[in-house]
């Protein structure tokens, strides 16, 4: 089901033209045997790396099974399309939570928690991807989700409708960042401040560039973004969590590790890098990419992707994030394991029978159905699988 969501009357040509032009029906090319998933691809650019990358997996001890897994997103078997997974739970009926996943090919996908798609929408090559709760919006409160645009170099704010779980516009057409700055749009997030009660729109960039967003009411129907803070990192920056319990915010640099710092705009811009979140830790191999919280009062985790072994790092939410362990996801007869993953979420919510104490998603770089190479997806595990490697 293709989905666009509502553009306001005031909505800028341009980005009228652009729904417009999305409205068509976009064909999707059906896996063949013969294509190669981004995976091989990547292996023949650097067969060996990959090698050395399995090879690395298999000195991680731990691993878990995934339960369930998403439909592939809509994109070629070789395409490297789906990135990142954010989660909606609807405080209502928490089985009618959603999944959404970023497509860096086009748009945003969404699925139920059995991973059937709702919805697709074209929207641009979203990159990352959050969802934040109870946003001031006029009058009233929102649930929203944003993302980074890379197709117009913009950040994308979408309105949640709880009613039919899709997605409409919630900006006066697409809010672009400064490209002299930003030089490609990556990593995104939101903070939700317990200070001042507002939220912000995190942003980085290929060039180490991190950019803050106050969000604000341009109209009862509409949000703003209005610039408050800037940072430069030494190198390429991507997945980014903040936490609004503690005010603080995980910022993954790909070659040195996770840092830390005041997620408040007017808070310090000093970083600290976490131990044992880089080369100092042997479980960890180039490159970080995907961070999330695991949050159950100010208890909880904080989980990082290591894309060089195909694991997941665990360190302790509080204090100086001591790290904990790593753990791989495997696969089963019915769901294929897990390879580089570039994007996570996990959620401590109650979701049901199936997931009582939440639930972890990742992206999988190498989806295959059955031992066919078929387009990535995303994998979704117990968390109380995970839990019983912590105790």
């Amino acid at each position: 089901m293709k989905l666009l969501f509502n553009t306001p009357a005031t909505a800028a040509l341009g980005f009228v033209l652009l729904l417009g032009v999305a409205c068509k029906n976009k064909s999707k090319q059906e896996p063949t045997a013969s294509m190669e998933s981004g995976a091989q691809v990547e292996a023949r650019e650097d067969s060996l790396a990959l090698i050395a990358a399995y090879q690395r997996q298999e000195k991680i001890a731990l691993s878990v099974q995934a339960d369930r897994e998403t439909k592939a997103v809509d994109a070629r078997i070789e395409d490297d399309a789906a990135d990142d997974p954010a989660i909606w739970v609807d405080s209502n009926d928490p089985s009618r939570s959603m999944i959404i996943g970023s497509n860096k090919k086009g748009g945003i996908e969404t699925y139920d928690l059995e991973g059937n798609e709702i919805a697709y929408y074209p929207v641009g090559r979203i990159n990352n991807v959050d969802v934040a709760y109870q946003v001031k919006m006029g009058a009233r409160k929102v649930d929203i989700v944003g993302g980074s645009n890379r197709s117009d170099q913009s950040i994308a704010i979408l309105r949640i409708d709880p009613t039919t779980r899709h997605l409409v516009n919630a900006t006066d057409g697409a809010f672009l960042v400064d490209t002299a700055l930003m030089d490609d749009v990556y990593g995104f997030c939101f903070y939700q401040s317990k200070k001042n009660g507002v939220t912000y729109a995190l942003l980085n960039a290929k060039n180490g560039r991190f950019q803050q967003y106050l969000l604000t009411t341009e109209q009862d129907t509409l949000l703003g973004l209005k610039l408050v803070r800037e940072v430069k990192f030494d190198s390429q920056v991507e997945g980014m969590v903040a936490d609004s319990e503690y005010g603080i915010v995980y910022i993954g640099e790909e070659d040195r590790g996770v840092w830390k710092m005041d997620a408040e705009p007017d808070g310090s811009s000093e970083r600290q890098l976490i131990p044992m979140s880089g080369s100092d830790n042997p479980n960890i191999a180039y490159d970080v990419e995907g961070l999330t919280l695991y949050e159950r009062g100010r208890d909880g985790y904080l989980v990082v992707s290591s894309q060089g072994n195909f694991s997941y790092a665990v360190f302790d939410r509080k204090g100086s994030n001591p790290y904990l362990f790593s753990f791989k996801i495997l696969g089963t007869e019915s769901t294929d394991g897990v390879e580089e993953t570039d994007g996570i979420q996990a959620i401590s919510d109650s979701l049901g029978i199936a997931f009582p104490n939440g639930l972890l998603i990742a992206q999988d770089g190498f989806n295959k159905k059955g031992d066919q190479p078929a387009p990535q997806n995303f994998k979704l595990v117990d968390w109380r699988k995970i839990e019983a490697l912590i105790k």
